[in-house]
């Protein structure tokens, strides 16, 4: 995240740690887990077993990512996709009726893609331009 590199040295590496540590264990907590209703949207389209085994991918190629803009670039989009189709299955479950409260859960997934959306964004820019951010008075007029 060439963007945050003028800010701080081990902000990339913090980030990709940290999103990496989520998808994880959001991989973990699919291995065994019992059908809810929560995840209808999902559930239908593959079991979370299945699902489990690409959360852990995800997270493992953001951790390759630290080694490697390309593959953090791409690890992360894939991380910020799959927090969004979970966001998005919660709220389904709300609008649907199988859970009163899963919108409370979809919007905190939601709000973590798009973190994750913009830290890969940031992955390719070329950070702060150089001089001041407001220029001075005397320079504007």
């Amino acid at each position: 995240m060439r963007a945050f590199d003028p800010l701080h040295p081990r902000l990339r590496v913090s980030a990709l740690a940290v999103f990496a540590y989520g998808s994880v264990s959001r991989g973990l907590a699919y291995i065994d887990a019992p059908q809810t209703g929560l995840t209808t949207f999902v559930d239908a389209l593959v079991p979370l077993h299945v699902w489990a085994v690409v959360w852990i991918a995800a997270g493992t190629l953001m951790i390759a990512g630290i080694w490697h803009r390309v593959i953090a670039r791409v690890a992360l989009n894939l991380g910020g996709t799959l927090w969004a189709v979970w966001g998005l299955s919660y709220m389904v479950a709300t609008i649907v009726g199988d859970s009163s409260r899963g919108w409370v859960t979809g919007a905190l997934m939601l709000t973590l893609a798009g973190s994750m959306y913009i830290c890969a964004a940031l992955a390719d820019s070329a950070g702060p331009p150089p001089g001041p951010v407001i220029p001075d008075s005397e320079e504007t007029g």
